[in-house]
């Protein structure tokens, strides 16, 4: 009994896993309150309405918010919402990608997972990245090249559903100096990733680019949900 009880815990990791990656790929964003974003990248925030207010999506609950890790009722429901997430992933994509060419035609740019962005900026971009489904998510930007002299200034923002800021980072890259920036963040899982580009100094001359964002593992709450219900099951087992 035991060892049919230990593979089927097996096999409901496994589909979480593969339901959180496929969720992250696809997830959409909350409504925004721009009124009242007390994030440092507001512009990026502000801009982004008109497309992420199309969809209601609950990225706190989604990831296991305020979970009462003691608690077996809400550590199934935490696993449960992930799955029922993951089972409407496909129809979400579809209608988020309608009418697009795989960026947004107005206003900052999205930053999907795990999928290399390049371009050129001399006055500034702005990216708008998917919810943080995940324990860790991986920015990584590099300036590759361009004329400008001056620095690129980049804000790198991780706010919550009202536009707050739940972590901020500015970072200088430049011609002469610091090229790269490429760093882990954990404890930003519910959030959104905002990224803002900025030319110190605007005119033709461009900084060149790659940005990419990577989510990998599952949230800290998510793994203490599937904890609770093993060691409630193995308890009443004995």
């Amino acid at each position: 009994m035991l060892d049919i009880e230990t593979d089927i815990e097996i096999q409901r990791k496994t589909m979480l896993t593969k339901t959180i990656t496929a969720a992250a790929l696809v997830a959409l964003f909350a409504v925004p309150s721009a009124a009242q974003a007390g994030t440092s990248c507001k512009s990026t925030w502000v801009k982004a309405t008109s497309k992420v207010s199309t969809f209601f999506t609950p990225v706190a609950k989604l990831v296991c918010a305020k979970l009462n890790t003691d608690d077996e009722a809400a550590a199934q429901k935490c696993l449960d919402d992930v799955e029922k997430f993951a089972a409407k992933a496909q129809e979400i994509k579809e209608e988020w990608n309608r009418g697009e060419d795989g960026s947004w035609k107005i206003g900052p740019r999205a930053l999907p997972n795990n999928r290399p962005q390049t371009g050129a900026v001399s006055t500034e971009r702005q990216f708008v990245g998917q919810p943080v489904l995940a324990g860790t998510y991986e920015l990584a930007l590099e300036r590759t090249g361009g004329k400008a002299k001056h620095d690129l200034i980049v804000d790198v923002c991780f706010v919550d559903a009202n536009g707050d800021d739940v972590h901020h980072e500015r970072v200088r890259l430049s011609k002469d100096g610091l090229k790269a920036f490429k760093k882990s963040f954990t404890g930003v899982e519910g959030t959104f990733p905002l990224i803002h580009l900025n030319n110190e100094k605007w005119g033709t001359n461009a900084h060149q680019y790659t940005i990419k964002g990577t989510p990998s593992g599952e949230p800290a709450a998510v793994v203490q949900a599937r904890k609770t219900l093993s060691a409630r099951k193995g308890a009443k087992l004995r």
